[in-house]
């Protein structure tokens, strides 16, 4: 009887331990769900690597190494929707599924470089240092920017590492609106922000906005800045007539109208502040 008890003591406090242990966490999900997304990437590299060595097919190659991509990126973003609704952030954020390509794209091509004969001499494409012969490693761009990396023709927008530890200008910009100031600038929709306004046109909010003609500007700026954003010539159509006013922080704009009237809110600048009946223009990079 002594016996059973103890057993049956030992049976309930391992019942009791066992309901208390918690199971993996959202974030280490999300963990285990990329890395087996990332293994499946890899092996999907290898095998349609596999397949290029045996026929030669480069074109069946590009096909099957362009799936492997796609797939590899779906299975990503639902690991992080999957912890987006569980309200918690993936471990590894900010790094994006591309960087992780790029790292493994490296290693396969790295490998299949070897076997095929040409030596394990681009296998450091990953380890996060830019080597000889690299543009970048692993998001590292070794302080380059779209202004450096197009020599200039190109200097907005945002620039990246890709496979290979190669530099990605494709979304770099020339400026989209005009040049003034030494600032790109863009006009935004009446009502829009101009972090809105900026996003549209691909770029970031440049703080010119608020500084040159802005509430830390001038009223000179900000009519010169609107002359010259749609060349209004002398006399100028419509009158460039500046309309100081206290409004809700939206800088140097337009009033909507006929004519429109150019106004300068003496707030502070903000890069969120809208008005609905002000097209506010934004400096963006």
């Amino acid at each position: 009887m002594r016996t059973l008890a103890t057993t049956g003591a030992l049976i309930a406090t391992l019942l009791c331990a066992g309901s208390t242990l918690a199971g993996p966490t959202p974030e280490q999900k999300c963990q285990a769900a990329k890395t087996d997304a990332a293994g499946k990437y890899a092996a999907c590299r290898q095998k349609a690597g596999k397949s290029l060595a045996l026929t030669g097919d480069a074109t069946k190659y590009g096909v099957a190494v362009t799936k492997c991509a796609t797939k590899f990126g779906t299975t990503w973003q639902k690991a992080i929707d999957r912890a987006t609704a569980a309200g918690v952030t993936c471990l590894d954020a900010p790094l994006s599924a591309g960087q992780y390509q790029a790292v493994i794209d490296g290693q396969t091509d790295c490998v299949a470089t070897a076997v095929g004969g040409g030596g394990l001499t681009t296998c450091t494409c990953g380890n996060g240092t830019i080597e000889q012969g690299e543009g970048c490693d692993f998001g590292t761009l070794g302080g380059q920017t779209c202004s450096s990396a197009t020599a200039g023709a190109k200097p907005y927008g945002e620039l990246a590492c890709v496979a290979g530890c190669a530099l990605d200008t494709s979304r770099c910009l020339s400026c989209p609106g005009a040049m003034f100031g030494g600032a790109c600038w863009l006009v935004g929709a009446v009502g829009a922000s101009c972090s809105a306004t900026c996003e549209a046109g691909g770029l970031s909010y440049d703080p010119a906005t608020a500084t040159f003609a802005g509430s830390g500007g001038s009223d000179a700026n900000c009519l010169a800045l609107v002359s010259a954003v749609f060349n209004w010539m002398s006399p100028p159509a419509p009158p460039l007539t500046l309309q100081p006013v206290g409004a809700s922080g939206f800088g140097c704009g337009l009033l909507h109208g006929l004519p429109p009237s150019v106004v300068r809110d003496l707030n502070p600048t903000m890069r969120d502040a809208a008005d609905g009946q002000i097209a506010r223009l934004c400096a963006c990079h």
